[in-house]
């Protein structure tokens, strides 16, 4: 079975069909403390804080933001991400 990160980063993925996404685990291997980069146009013109509710309430679905301690999330827009990346 993959790992807590892994499971988080093609959930991302797909559900925001995301153009750049990681998952890096920051917890020393338990996969309670995760660091969270999502790149999407989906979030064109959305505001920050509800890009991370979207996130947020995705992770709730099977449960998974109970296996967490931590969640970092940066959830950019394309445009974004090539000004971050730079």
């Amino acid at each position: 079975m993959a790992d807590l990160a892994e499971i988080v980063r093609e959930k991302c993925v797909k559900h925001f069909e995301a153009e750049y996404c990681s998952c890096d685990d920051l917890s020393g291997g338990c996969g309670a403390k995760l660091d969270l980069v999502v790149v999407s146009a989906q979030f064109e013109k959305v505001p920050l804080i509800k890009r991370h509710r979207l996130i947020n309430t995705l992770m709730k679905e099977d449960g998974i933001i109970d296996k967490l301690h931590a969640l970092t999330i940066h959830a950019w827009t394309p445009a974004q991400w090539e000004t971050k990346k730079g």
